[in-house]
């Protein structure tokens, strides 16, 4: 994958408009993702806008995303696997989602 922060950046954009596709490319666009924390402090402020709006829309098709994850192994079992730290809040969407749900029921 390039380390290119514009080319993964206009991949994530992508990607995230499409979170039906197979368990295996979310997978790859969840590691894009994690390639562009490397790359925050190269990205202009435009760049960085355009980042948190795919990352809004990556939580808002986190249902989604994860039912398609899941064909493939569970969530942690994936993390556990790719060795991806806390701080890289789109590997933990099934926490994410299980605490909105009880804040929401609380």
């Amino acid at each position: 994958m390039t380390q290119d922060p514009h080319s993964l950046l206009k991949q994530y954009v992508e990607d995230v408009r499409h979170p039906e596709v197979s368990g295996f490319e979310l997978l790859d666009l969840l590691s894009t993702r994690s390639a562009l924390v490397e790359q925050e402090a190269r990205m202009s402020p435009t760049e960085r806008r355009r980042l948190e709006k795919a990352d809004a829309r990556l939580l808002a098709a986190a249902s989604i995303i994860l039912a398609r994850l899941v064909e493939i192994a569970p969530l942690p079992e994936l993390r556990r696997q790719s060795k991806v730290p806390p701080s890289h809040w789109w590997w933990y969407l099934d926490l994410l989602q299980q605490t909105a749900r009880t804040l929401a029921s609380a």
